[in-house]
């Protein structure tokens, strides 16, 4: 009798850890988000499209519209290295306030391969001018940590 009941804890115990295993997997999958460049992205485009997806880079000079009474903005993330761009439409949201050509940005959001672009879900940008005095004041065998 002992071993029948320590054999069914045991079993509902395997289960249960099972269970637990595959929940875990499942979350990991559901939030993971692969990280590219523009051109990283266009040539990895068939297999991510409809996918989250993160890109960063830098605003393409000419590329942003801000539709202010829509909340619409739309840009394309420049390749910091290669002429490759990645169209982006940021709605329902506000355009932030360092916001600028040229400057560098960071988009989370699902990619359409047939159309080259991404729908925003996050945008987050960097001025390099609010920086530039923190990295020079640093000394150089010290690691800074600036966050926004």
């Amino acid at each position: 009798m002992q071993k029948q009941r320590r054999l069914k804890v045991i079993a509902a115990s395997v289960v249960l850890l099972c269970g637990m295993v595959l929940l875990v997997m499942v979350g990991i999958k559901r939030t993971s988000v692969r990280h590219f460049t523009p051109a990283a992205l266009m040539a990895d485009g068939n297999i991510m499209n409809n996918q989250q997806v993160q890109v960063d880079g830098l605003i393409a000079e000419g590329s942003s519209k801000w539709d202010a009474a829509n909340f619409n903005l739309t840009f394309a993330v420049r390749d910091r290295e290669t002429p490759a761009t990645v169209n982006v439409i940021y709605k329902d949201r506000l355009k932030p306030d360092n916001f600028t050509d040229g400057g560098s940005v960071f988009v989370e959001g699902k990619y359409d391969a047939t159309q080259n672009l991404i729908v925003a879900s996050k945008l987050m940008t960097k001025c390099a001018s609010k920086y530039e005095g923190a990295e020079s004041a640093t000394p150089a065998n010290e690691t800074s940590y600036i966050s926004q």
